[in-house]
């Protein structure tokens, strides 16, 4: 039993006892009352009636009609006149008659004892006897009851009026107990929140205690975060500009190449400063560290002014006049290159300065990390040569798009949307073990009487407005995947920026849960870490709603900027999947071991497991153990949707 109801039962049960023992001690209270003033009235009676006999002729017949005019005038149970030899002149009795609204029990409780009046009767000098009278107590009980029910009706409006009063209270006294018992299951699922200090002296101390446990998580997070970034940082970090290093561009290169979806556009973006005979590249150190960052500001704030053109970005110095931008899934590269472009002009605009170079290329299927950076240098050697100064773009992004093309997507997406005519690509998550952990699905819809990834068309559906609806489309998809066939699988899905800030979409998301909730409790909503980052309230009030419905959450293409997500103790988070930027050469990055090492202690302090993306190698299961990591994503496409565990 709660403590709540143990609370109630304890008011409901004081109040009951004080108005029981209200009543009791009213009742004998008035009951000994009665019994003293009917006594009195009984000797007043008798002793009238024995002043009156005694004036009269002791005429049997007269003594009688006296008495039974008396009997037959007052509220009576009995008189009767004895002479002095014992002889009963007259004699009048009835029985008590309790009145019809008086309870059985009440009269045996609380019928009044009254003893009987008694007076002499005189004759001449002589006694002619006695007289004796009892009074009628039925109707002393009759209104010993009313008073009673009375007084019942009038203690227990004051015990419901003291009811509501204390039921205010109690919620008043409730409100910070039930924080701290919220708290302390937050606790117990690694979710460590602060709460408000109560005034009530005993959770006081608790809520105290409790919190300077949170804080300390909370210390310990950004301290090991600190330490993690700062770790990385000398190792794949430029120190003057603040960008991403080669080898840590190479490596993401190669992850996106290796593991991601090749069917989108995905481009690499390469900005070469050339010329310049006082360059600031040649500045002294603190002028060219001031400028060179001031220039790679304008870059990141040109590529947030156009975030909705393309899903992520990774941006890195390959050498001190290059910058190398790696956009994926990509919509209208012309307008983000023209955007970089410009961005670099308005930085590089003083006296002497270099000029911009800009070279642009798609990743196609068959490149490796070299032969598209041996591309983009081609292009940016062939600008440079012919002094280009508008971005020199790969004839694959230069493409026009038409109204009708736009038109043509627009009812394709939505047909789709219309009818939920979506599958899913599902990918296994396996544990160290290989135990199945959950799938990793993938949307995919029929273009041109083929079967496509996501990827081939997500740049349409957010140019277009319709990757929210495209989404939750693929969500309900899976929840009746489940209700279907039983399975007692997990399936993880990854949602999109767009989708975590269409609040119509969320609700409507909100509401298939709820319909669902026993399929809720296998899925896994996933979101990557730089949305995430972006919007941490956003995300915290979707963390925090999934998780009350039953639903997993988790990050996806983590590890460059989890360190910026704040308040990830509190989040709940069920597990992150590691970038595959930091698979690359994992044998032999040693760099990278330490990083997920320290990475994964921390994570599994806070209850949060660690999976990792872009491994396809089998024998890699004792390194996995040595740094903690709890699973991989295989890259072997499940074809049906049901497999058992």
């Amino acid at each position: 039993m709660s403590i709540t109801k143990e609370l109630w039962l304890a008011v409901i049960v004081v109040i009951f006892v004080a108005i029981a023992g209200s009543v009791t001690i009213h009742g004998f209270t008035t009951k000994r009352y009665v019994e003293e003033q009917l006594y009195a009235k009984n000797l007043d009676n008798a002793s009238m009636l024995a002043l009156t006999l005694s004036n009269l002729e002791k005429d049997h017949d007269t003594l009688d009609l006296f008495i039974m005019s008396q009997f037959d005038i007052g509220h009576y149970a009995s008189i009767y006149l004895v002479k002095s030899d014992g002889k009963i002149v007259s004699q009048y009795t009835h029985p008590v008659q309790l009145d019809e609204n008086t309870p059985r029990w009440f009269a045996r409780l609380f019928t009044p004892e009254v003893d009987v009046g008694m007076a002499q009767v005189s004759e001449g000098w002589g006694q002619y006897g006695s007289v004796f009278v009892q009074t009628d107590t039925s109707f002393a009980l009759a209104a010993m009851w009313r008073a009673t029910l009375r007084l019942i009706v009038g203690l227990s409006i004051v015990g419901f009026i003291a009811g509501l009063i204390g039921a205010w209270a109690l919620r008043l006294i409730m409100r910070p107990l039930d924080g701290v018992v919220e708290q302390a299951e937050l606790f117990s699922k690694m979710r460590f929140v602060q709460l408000s200090i109560p005034r009530t002296l005993e959770l006081k101390r608790v809520v105290k205690a409790m919190n300077q446990l949170a804080r300390n998580s909370e210390r310990i997070m950004n301290e090991e975060n600190s330490r993690l970034d700062l770790m990385r940082f000398r190792t794949q970090f430029d120190e003057e500009s603040g960008l991403a290093n080669r080898e840590y561009f190479i490596s993401i290169l190669k992850g996106q190449l290796a593991f991601r979806d090749t069917d989108g556009v995905n481009c690499v973006f390469l900005i070469r400063f050339s010329g310049g005979k006082d360059a600031f590249l040649r500045s002294k150190p603190e002028t060219r560290k001031k400028r060179l960052q001031s220039l790679i500001k304008e870059i990141n704030e040109s590529l947030n002014l156009h975030h909705h053109h393309f899903t992520d970005s990774r941006v890195a110095r390959l050498q001190k006049n290059e910058i190398a931008v790696l956009l994926t899934e990509t919509h209208d590269a012309e307008t983000v290159a023209e955007a970089l472009h410009g961005a670099c002009l308005s930085e590089l605009c003083q006296k002497g300065d270099p000029k911009v170079y800009q070279a642009v290329v798609k990743l196609r299927e068959d490149d490796d990390y070299s032969t598209a950076l041996m591309r983009l240098d081609a292009m940016v050697d062939e600008a440079e040569l012919e002094d280009e100064e508008e971005p020199f773009i790969e004839s694959a992004l230069s493409v026009y798009t038409s109204h009708v093309e736009e038109m043509r997507w627009q009812k394709m997406l939505q047909s789709v949307i219309d009818h939920a005519d979506v599958e899913t690509f599902n990918y296994p998550v396996l544990d160290v073990d290989r135990h199945l952990v959950h799938y990793q699905s993938w949307a995919g819809i029929e273009i041109d009487g083929e079967q496509r990834k996501s990827g081939y068309y997500t740049h349409w559906a957010r140019y277009l407005g319709l990757l929210p609806q495209l989404e939750l489309t693929t969500l309900v998809h899976l929840l009746n995947t489940i209700n279907n066939s039983k399975t007692p699988s997990k399936f993880a899905f990854l949602c999109s920026e767009q989708f975590l800030l269409n609040q119509e979409t969320l609700a409507q998301l909100y509401f298939q849960l709820n319909m669902n909730r026993d399929a809720a409790k296998q899925l896994c909503i996933e979101v990557r870490e730089s949305t995430a980052t972006r919007y941490p309230r956003e995300f915290e009030l979707l963390s925090s709603t999934l998780k009350a419905i039953g639903c997993q959450i988790g990050l996806k293409r983590v590890g460059e900027s989890f360190s910026q997500l704040k308040r990830v103790q509190e989040m709940g988070l069920n597990y992150v999947k590691i970038d595959s930027a930091f698979m690359a050469d994992i044998d032999e990055n040693s760099a990278n071991h330490a990083f997920l090492r320290g990475f994964c202690s921390l994570a599994h302090t806070f209850g949060i497991k660690v999976y990792v993306d872009g491994i396809k190698r089998s024998d890699t299961q004792e390194l996995f153990v040595e740094l903690g990591i709890d699973g991989v994503v295989s890259h072997i496409e499940i074809i049906e949707h049901l497999l058992d565990d």
